[in-house]
């Protein structure tokens, strides 16, 4: 019987490349996030200003990041709870007598082309 002596440190040394990388990846792809979130909430924010109502004016957005599922990172913007926060629902969608005349989904949408670009440079970049 005779024995085989393997070295198995090259292997090893790839492996911890790869589960780098993908770290790296991971951290570019929420930093792309994140800044895709404060572009809309800045956007958001900039339409409030133009308003004609002070009260609009005065509602503060925020975003929150989240891990979704296993690998997925996303980014929650929203009004705040509250004070002037309660109003949005009439500044973004109206009421039967009016209203509605500022932009909310909108803003995200017109980001989604340059966070789809910065996704998809993080991750070829990153590894």
């Amino acid at each position: 019987m005779s024995l085989v002596n393997v070295d198995a440190s090259q292997l090893k040394a790839f492996g911890t490349t790869l589960a780098g990388g993908a770290t790296v990846r991971r951290a570019l792809v929420s930093a792309a996030v994140k800044k895709g979130a404060q572009n809309v909430k800045e956007s958001i924010e900039g339409d409030l200003k133009t308003s004609r109502n002070a009260a609009f004016r005065r509602i503060g957005i925020h975003y929150t990041m989240q891990t979704v599922g296993a690998s997925g990172i996303a980014a929650d913007i929203s009004p705040t709870k509250g004070g002037a926060g309660s109003l949005a629902n009439i500044a973004f969608f109206g009421t039967a007598k009016g209203g509605g005349t500022h932009r909310f989904y909108e803003h995200g949408e017109e980001e989604l082309p340059k966070l789809a670009e910065y996704v998809a440079r993080a991750t070829v970049e990153g590894f």
